[in-house]
């Protein structure tokens, strides 16, 4: 109608170009749609879109955010300042401002009196540079650097501290939970004492724990004291009251008792003597005995009392509970009667037939003798 025509087109063509505009559109949308989901931080955001400025080459750009960014402490990361103040001074160098630069080149260098340009992506008139501005401001760096130094040192005591710390609250933990798992023990020690080792009658033997010799030291030892007091006393007796001699008859038997008596005394201290070294010289302060697991008692659960099960035709099995069943002794006699808890079958009591109930009981035969 108004003289335009149109050209001809393949069929399907017409929706093949709709269908890939959208998948571009959506592809190009789908980054934007998750940085909005996902928003980085201003300062991070910022960081990032100066260095793609500075990497594409346009350090205006990357200059005059960076210097935004650096004049709002907005960032407020040591190593990020100091990154963000290095590429601010290679952009305003490029840019042919020495001086913008300088100035970068020593915030960065406060922050980090020890930084350095890499040769490898940095040009070497621009290392130069960087290098002597470094050197011109080293009598100011160097109190810098020694503070930095201090400082490091200082957080990395606090850090082994912390870390000690926490191991130390670790093992605790472990210790505990060890204890609270781990059985029970009595740790069991045998002290003696020294001066149980001079007494007579073996007590220094049984207190180092050999009782045979002992008791054979103490059965020895009374014998010989009985036998010398026994003496001693028998003497007495045979003297005389009125002069306190001893008759014609009676001195041969006194002097045989004098010597059993002296023997008796004798062999009673000797004994004493020899024990009380012997149990000196085997004498330990203390003994450790074998540990003793405690164990908490648990109550035994009460037996569950069951119903007799029913047998058929009406019969009912008791059973005998199984504290009193056993076997029986061998060569008792058997009971005629089974005992009251034993096993046994009762017959319930059924009603009788009609026909039995109405008919006469014949009798019983008799048993055959």
């Amino acid at each position: 109608m108004n003289g335009a025509r149109s050209l001809p087109t393949a069929p399907g063509k017409a929706l093949r170009i709709p269908v890939a505009a959208a998948l571009l559109l959506a592809a190009a949308l789908l980054p934007a749609a998750a940085r909005a989901q996902s928003p980085e931080p201003p300062a991070a955001e910022g960081m990032r879109k100066a260095r793609s400025y500075f990497e594409y080459g346009d350090y205006a750009s990357a200059a005059r955010l960076l210097g935004q960014l650096l004049e709002s402490n907005s960032i407020e990361s040591r190593d990020a300042r100091g990154e963000g103040f290095r590429l601010l001074g290679l952009s305003d160098f490029y840019l042919g401002k020495k001086a913008e630069a300088r100035h970068a080149f020593l915030e960065m260098l406060y922050l980090n009196p020890d930084s350095e340009l890499d040769p490898f992506y940095v040009p070497p008139p621009a290392v130069a540079f960087f290098d002597q501005v470094k050197k011109e401001a080293e009598p100011r760096l160097e109190p810098m650097r020694a503070l930095r130094r201090a400082e490091e040192k200082e957080r990395l005591k606090l850090s082994i501290e912390e870390a000690e710390q926490r191991q130390r609250r670790e093992l605790e933990e472990e210790q505990r939970r060890l204890a609270a798992t781990a059985p029970a023990v009595e740790h069991r020690v045998v002290q003696r004492e020294f001066w149980v080792n001079l007494l007579p009658f073996g007590f220094g033997q049984m207190q180092n724990g050999d009782r045979a010799l002992g008791i054979t030291l103490a059965t020895t030892e009374i014998a010989a004291g009985a036998t010398s007091a026994g003496a001693a006393l028998f003497i007495e007796g045979l003297r005389d009251d009125a002069t306190g001699k001893f008759s014609g008859s009676a001195y041969p038997l006194a002097q045989r008792l004098n010597v059993a008596k002296w023997v008796g005394a004798g062999i009673f201290y000797a004994l004493w003597i020899g024990g009380a070294i012997h149990a000196a010289v085997r004498y330990q302060p203390e003994t450790q005995l074998p540990d003793v697991l405690i164990s908490q008692k648990t109550g035994a659960s009460p037996p569950i009392d069951l119903p007799a099960p029913r047998m058929p035709g009406g019969l009912e099995l008791n059973r005998a509970p199984a504290a009193n069943s056993g076997q029986a002794a061998p060569g008792a006699a058997p009971s005629a009667a089974p005992a009251p808890d034993s096993p046994e079958l009762h017959a319930a009591p059924a009603a009788p037939p009609a026909s039995a109930a109405s008919a006469p009981s014949a009798p019983s035969p008799s048993a055959p003798h």
